[in-house]
């Protein structure tokens, strides 16, 4: 497997510093992650070979890196079109990080089919230029705001809350994609910065996209309903 470039956020030893809290959830200026914003145009810039993996994205981001995967992951259903099969192919790994982050465990892990899954390196500088506009402005507006929903227990819940979201992300359809990804995007940067506002925001976003996604959803259900119907002369 390639080894991913050095970026912004590589400490001494060539692992990311950690998105969310380590262990002993330190507080110090060293352990502060720098935006994820620099982190991704620097990966999507310098990667030194033609494809890239999962497995080595996350290599590059570091072991630990919770909250920077979960951004990872919901980028590129940010894009402004709809392309078959997307979502599913990052939806997956959505909802398996959000799983752990709920679980409680300690560092991030895939199964080995999906960290093999790769894309081209021209796709992952697309989906950068595309998606990052997003990620800087809600980056805009974060600041430290600690609360309970910032501790441990508050990420397991933002976790759980992730593994719904992540579920109508894999569902492929258009429109049901971007705004459930968007609200696990929004949630991850204010746990990684401690900022309950912008939690609580990517939460009421999530409720909002929901509600869409479900409306499309059930849509496109009554429509197949009503062709099947038509179709068999179930009248």
């Amino acid at each position: 497997m390639a080894a991913g470039p050095k970026c912004p956020g590589w400490d001494r030893s060539g692992s990311a510093i950690d998105g969310l809290h380590d262990t002993q959830h330190a507080t110090d200026s060293h352990a502060h992650p720098v935006p994820v914003s620099e982190l991704v145009t620097a990966l999507a810039r310098d990667w030194p070979s033609e494809r890239v993996t999962l497995g080595d994205l996350m290599q590059a981001l570091g072991a630990r890196g919770y909250g920077v995967l979960i951004v990872l992951f919901a980028l590129p259903n940010l894009l402004p079109v709809y392309i078959p099969g997307l979502s599913p192919i990052f939806g997956v790994p959505l909802l398996i990080i959000c799983a752990q982050l709920a679980y409680g465990l300690p560092t991030p892990k895939l199964p080995v089919m999906l960290t093999r899954r790769s894309m081209r390196r021209a796709d992952l500088r697309m989906i950068a230029d595309k998606a990052l506009p997003w990620l800087r402005r809600v980056e805009r507006f974060v600041k430290p705001r600690p609360s309970w929903l910032t501790t441990r227990m508050g990420e397991r819940l933002i976790g759980y809350y992730g593994v719904f979201l992540a579920a109508i992300v894999c569902i492929p359809l258009p429109f049901t994609n971007g705004p459930p990804s968007l609200a696990c995007l929004i949630m991850a940067i204010g746990l990684m910065e401690e900022d309950t506002r912008t939690i609580l925001a990517g939460a009421v976003f999530g409720i909002c996209g929901t509600l869409l996604a479900l409306s499309i959803i059930g849509s496109v259900g009554w429509m197949l309903m009503a062709g099947f119907t038509w179709l068999f002369g179930l009248n």
